[in-house]
């Protein structure tokens, strides 16, 4: 069984208007989750992973995370990116 501080870790213990309030900061990346959860291609998985990881460092106060994920998420999009992708995804796949 978990004891208190365990629970304080993951907001248990927390008041039922903090859990609501800490529910709608982060409502957008369980979107993000759905729409990653329903993409039809590993490409299209790839693309929302990388939207919920910028929109996840953009809670950071780092800048190096959000323009690493920028420049993969561009790359990602590129015809060369595209090709790239799809050729590792068929070698893990064999």
């Amino acid at each position: 069984m978990e004891n208190n501080e365990d629970l304080d870790i993951y907001g248990a213990n927390l008041p039922i208007f903090e859990k609501l309030k800490l529910l709608a900061e982060w409502a957008p990346l369980i979107g993000r989750m759905q729409a990653i959860m329903g993409a039809e291609t590993p490409h299209d998985q790839a693309l929302g992973i990388v939207s919920a990881l910028r929109w996840a460092a953009g809670k950071s106060s780092t800048d190096l995370d959000d323009e690493a994920l920028f420049h993969l998420e561009a790359v990602l999009k590129s015809a060369e990116g595209q090709a790239f992708f799809k050729w590792a995804v068929a070698k893990v796949s064999e």
